[in-house]
C-alpha cells in the first residue's frame, strides 16, 4: 500500500539481486527510506535516481561489514526500522560427500552468520527507539532439502531457528522477526544467459518458455506457474509494516503450494 512505510528506514542486503531489487522497489513505493547493500550495487534494475535510496557496497563475509552497513544507514537517515536479510549464495554440489569443510564454512558464513551479524547490528540500532522488524529470506529448501544443495539447505533451515530465537527475545521490546521462504521464483537466475531456462531448453530440446512450462509440470507446482520476485517483495513489505504488528516468529512460504506440512 502506497505510503504505509512513510519515514521508515529499511536496510536490504543483497539489494542488487532479483528478490533484493524487488524489495528495494516495493519499499520505495511504500514510502520508505531505503539503504540497499550489496557487493555490487551498480545493477541497472535499481532506481538509482531516487532521493529516498542510498546504496552501499558491503561484504557480509567481513565480520565488520554488517556494522558498517548499519552505521551507514544511521549516518544517512538517523535510524533503522526494518532489516531485510537477503544476501546469500546457493552453490550447486555434486554430492554431500564431495562438499568440503571449506565449502560448508563459506556457505554458512554468508548465509547464516551474515544474517546473524546484520541482525545484531540492526537490533542494537532498533532498540534506541523501541521497535523494528526483521525479515529474513530463507527458502523452501529449509524444509524440502535439495541433495544438490546440501550446505545451502542446512543454512536456510538454520534461518528458521534464528528467526524464532530473535522473536522470542526481542518481540517483547517491539522488535519482530519473521521469515519469508520462496520457492520456484522466476528471478534472474532463470533468465540470465546460461541460466536455468537455457539449461532446461537444452535438456528438453525446446524453446525457453516451453521448457519452463514443462519444468513447472514436472515439479507439480499447484498454482501452475513460477512465482515472481514482486510477489515475494509484497509479503516482505507486509511484514515490515504495522499491518503485521501481531506477527512474529512466523514463516511465510511463497511456493505456489509446493511445500508440504512438515
Amino acid at each position: 500500500m502506497s505510503g504505509e512505510l512513510h519515514d521508515r528506514v529499511v536496510v536490504i542486503t543483497g539489494a542488487g539481486g532479483g528478490i533484493g531489487g524487488a524489495c528495494v522497489r516495493h519499499m520505495l513505493a511504500a514510502g520508505a527510506e531505503v539503504v540497499g547493500a550489496d557487493l555490487d550495487v551498480t545493477t541497472s534494475d535499481l532506481p538509482h535516481d531516487s532521493e529516498h535510496l542510498r546504496l552501499t557496497k558491503v561484504d557480509l563475509l567481513d565480520p565488520s561489514g554488517a556494522q558498517a552497513m548499519i552505521d551507514f544507514a544511521l549516518d544517512q537517515f538517523g535510524r533503522v526500522d526494518v532489516l531485510v536479510n537477503n544476501a546469500g549464495v546457493a552453490p550447486v554440489r555434486d554430492s554431500f560427500l564431495t562438499t568440503s569443510d571449506e565449502d560448508w564454512a563459506l556457505t554458512l558464513d554468508l548465509n547464516l552468520m551474515g544474517y546473524v551479524r546484520a541482525s545484531r547490528a540492526a537490533i542494537t540500532a532498533m532498540r534506541r527507539h523501541g521497535n523494528g522488524s526483521l525479515v529474513h529470506i530463507a527458502s523452501e529448501a529449509a524444509r524440502m532439502p535439495n541433495p544438490r544443495l546440501p550446505d545451502y539447505s542446512v543454512s536456510k533451515a538454520a534461518i528458521l531457528m534464528l528467526s524464532k530465537v530473535l522473536a522470542a527475545e526481542f518481540t517483547p521490546e517491539g522488535i519482530r522477526s519473521n521469515v519469508v521462504s520462496p520457492a520456484f521464483i522466476r528471478s534472474p537466475i532463470y533468465d540470465r544467459p546460461g541460466g536455468i531456462a537455457d539449461s532446461l531448453a537444452a535438456e528438453f530440446g525446446v524453446d525457453k518458455e516451453t521448457a519452463l512450462a514443462k519444468y513447472v509440470e514436472l515439479n507439480n507446482i499447484p498454482v501452475g506457474r513460477l512465482g515472481t520476485v514482486d510477489e515475494v517483495a509484497g509479503i516482505v513489505v507486509y511484514l515490515a509494516s504495522t499491518r503485521a504488528s501481531f506477527v512474529s516468529g512466523a514463516n511465510f512460504c511463497i511456493d505456489g503450494g509446493v511445500t508440504p506440512v512438515v
